[in-house]
């Protein structure tokens, strides 16, 4: 991909220009214009923000937050921008950081995005700030960012403190680049449809590169509990077709930019009832087998012993959580709650798990997000939620008051209720 760096008038008579994302031969040191790193794949563009002690790189404009907003800006509030950068298509953005980069927790992002000839409106950026860092990780950032189909992004960031994590990499996300979405990677298909199985689509039905994900299986001895999530991925409009584009930005950027195995979630429903796998080998995962469970990457410090089911949208109330405007009442539908309950109940049935019941869970350790100290002992519900495991607000307000109901529901399909 090849992005170029609109850059500001900043004095009278000195039009707009711009320059290549990657600095080439001869370019001039004093302009200042986003600095791409080697992309790590054909999908992926990064750009370098700040460096290894987090001060901003030339592609950064500073200023000082303004004075008189709702929220009066403290002294050492500042505004950190890229400016409009614009080039080849992409579908999602994604930010990232070193991973043991101290972070501002009042640091927020914003990106207005250019499609079709036009720049859309500022959009808050979710950066995961509360969502920890799993084990397997090599960088930290925030949840890929869809923008449909897009050429041009401008990010700004606001931070109390005035500062950014160090490394801080903006990144340009394309699955139409992957070889998988015009001739599958991968010909594995499900064993022999299982009691109860509804219907799941596979990796290769999203366009998962298999060439991308750790080989073999990431397996464990056992699963006690589901967590449910929801993605923030900053769009709860999106339909059908964009699906599978979403769900695999979500893979390379967690696999390409922040350096996971593979997908971090087992599954993922969409809002239309879709359900489609995750993680490889959440499918055939079952007790007794060559594969009794598989390990995710979707909950610091409670990876062991669960598996993980992401609700394809936002649902925290008025947007708090960032990208398009929720609402007050950004519920699930009908059919993605339908389709949760027919998995659950599922590998439910299959792990002999009690959908209404409790669990217990060991805590991992890993800091951040988990207050738990290794080894502390978890009292928690057979479905339970991320939040119920570590400091966030994943899955939401909104999803989180249906687990009741969700479990009831579980129950009632496996003859318990």
């Amino acid at each position: 991909m090849q992005f170029r760096k609109t850059i500001p008038a900043i004095a009278l008579g000195v039009v707009s220009l711009t320059v290549p994302i990657a600095a080439s031969a001869g370019t001039d040191s004093s302009s200042p214009a986003i600095e791409a790193t080697t992309a790590d794949s054909s999908q992926v563009e990064s750009a370098t923000l700040t460096d290894n002690n987090g001060k901003p790189s030339r592609s950064l404009s500073v200023k000082a937050a303004p004075k008189g907003a709702a929220k009066a800006a403290t002294q050492s509030e500042k505004v950190f921008s890229t400016g409009e950068v614009t080039g080849e298509e992409f579908s999602s953005i994604g930010l990232s950081w070193k991973k043991e980069s101290a972070v501002d927790n009042g640091l927020t992002a914003e990106t207005r995005i250019h499609r079709d000839g036009a720049w859309g409106p500022w959009q808050n950026v979710p950066l995961g700030l509360d969502d920890g860092v799993a084990e397997e990780a090599k960088r930290a950032g925030a949840p890929a960012f869809y923008t449909d189909d897009a050429d041009g992004a401008e990010v700004r960031f606001t931070s109390p403190k005035g500062s950014l994590p160090q490394d801080l990499k903006l990144s340009f996300i394309d699955p139409a680049k992957s070889p998988a979405t015009s001739s599958s990677s991968s010909d594995r298909e499900p064993r022999t449809a299982q009691a109860g199985q509804p219907d799941v689509k596979l990796r290769k039905d999203w366009g998962a590169d298999e060439s991308l994900a750790d080989p073999g299986y990431k397996t464990q001895p056992s699963i006690k509990a589901a967590l449910v999530h929801h993605t923030v991925t900053g769009n709860n409009s999106y339909t059908q077709e964009q699906v599978p584009q979403i769900i695999n930005g979500i893979y390379i950027q967690h696999i390409t930019v922040l350096g996971y195995g593979d997908f971090p979630y087992h599954f993922v429903v969409d809002r239309f009832g879709g359900i489609w796998e995750g993680r490889k080998g959440s499918i055939e995962m079952r007790p007794g087998t060559e594969i009794p469970g598989i390990l995710g990457g979707h909950a610091s410090g409670f990876n062991t012993n669960t598996f993980g089911v992401a609700m394809l949208g936002n649902f925290e109330p008025n947007n708090s959580e960032g990208g398009e405007d929720t609402g007050p009442d950004p519920k699930p539908t009908e059919a993605m709650t339908t389709s949760l309950a027919d998995l659950l109940a599922w590998k439910a049935g299959q792990y002999e798990l009690a959908p209404e019941g409790s669990t217990q869970l060991v805590s991992a350790g890993g800091g951040g997000t988990n207050p738990h100290p290794t080894g502390t002992v978890l009292d928690v519900p057979v479905i339970s939620a991320h939040k119920d495991v570590n400091v966030t607000a994943c899955p939401g307000a909104k999803l989180y008051e249906t687990l009741p109901d969700l479990r009831k529901q579980v129950a009632d399909r496996l003859g318990s209720g």
